[in-house]
């Protein structure tokens, strides 16, 4: 059963939603992964040939299931993808850029502020609400921004920290343009978004062609596989759940990245940080599941429609 317009499958059932979320986010929590089994490749290289295979598989996707309504369906998400495509493009520089500069637990867990930065633009552009619960899970979230910030200055990790921080802030832009779309096929942006980070990456870059024959092919499967699957699967996923429920189940991307950078080269977090990625968490945790259960379920189609 699949939707015309928006070029996904409709889930059945609830569970196969959360399913289709859960492995989403663990398709994303091996970026990390990929980054530290790179051997040479700068943060430029990284963005140019992981934007390139991201764009190339999506392009035969999106070709492959529009046909001859490619063109059209194409333009018609043209008009948000414009303005949301270059946010995407400048949140993966600051992402990849994150990985290389601070640990992958400190990346992860500023990142999992996203969602609160979501309802922060939410209610200063589209007027919705924020709530106590909110209120006091930013103020949670600030607080532990504030002591990874600290940890940064102390460690040399700042400017990595810093990304992360910037990313989940383009990220949270991103998706707060993609409401105003989410009856449409999305992958336009998503298109527009790799094409974006690829020509920056090559104007700012230097010798982006110049990477390595294995960091180029890794960089090109961490595109083309691991994040058009998470993107693939999360488009799949969102048909049936609300957005407080998909932001709970994503939390498995927070929780395994640093799990799989730990299993590679033993990678951990200090305590402050450690402290501080705690707090975000825990807040965004907390958050998350009382949105999750005051939120009304999105009701899927029945069977056959």
């Amino acid at each position: 059963m699949t939707d015309a317009a928006l070029g996904a499958p409709v889930p059945r059932t609830r569970a196969f939603a959360i399913a289709a979320v859960a492995l989403a986010a663990v398709a994303f929590s091996l970026n990390g992964f990929f980054v530290r089994n790179l051997e040479a490749a700068g943060t430029w290289q990284i963005v140019f040939w992981r934007a390139s295979g991201l764009a190339l598989a999506v392009s035969a996707m999106f070709l492959w299931q529009h046909r001859q309504r490619a063109v059209r369906v194409f333009r018609a998400g043209l008009p948000i993808a414009l303005v949301a495509a270059p946010t995407q493009g400048v949140g993966v520089i600051l992402f990849i850029y994150s990985l290389t500069h601070t640990t992958v637990a400190n990346s992860m867990m500023m990142l999992s502020a996203t969602p609160l930065f979501a309802a922060l633009l939410g209610w200063a552009f589209l007027g919705e609400r924020v709530g106590w619960a909110t209120a006091a899970a930013i103020a949670a979230t600030m607080a532990g921004i504030g002591l990874m910030t600290i940890d940064g200055l102390a460690g040399g990790s700042l400017w990595g920290n810093l990304a992360a921080l910037g990313n989940a802030a383009t990220f949270a832009i991103f998706i707060t343009y993609l409401r105003r779309g989410r009856g449409g096929d999305m992958r336009p942006t998503v298109i527009l978004g790799a094409l974006s980070g690829l020509v920056l990456a090559a104007v700012i870059g230097d010798g982006v062609l110049a990477a390595p024959l294995h960091d180029i092919l890794l960089c090109l499967a961490w595109g083309a596989f691991a994040q058009t699957l998470g993107m693939t699967l999360m488009l799949i996923g969102s048909r049936g759940l609300p957005a407080a429920e998909i932001s709970l189940v994503a939390m498995v991307e927070f929780v395994l990245a640093p799990t799989w950078a730990w299993t590679v080269t033993g990678e951990l977090p200090t305590p402050l940080s450690a402290t501080g990625g705690g707090i975000i968490f825990a807040a965004m945790l907390g958050w998350s599941f009382r949105r999750a259960l005051l939120d009304r379920p999105v009701p899927l189609r029945p069977t056959g429609s």
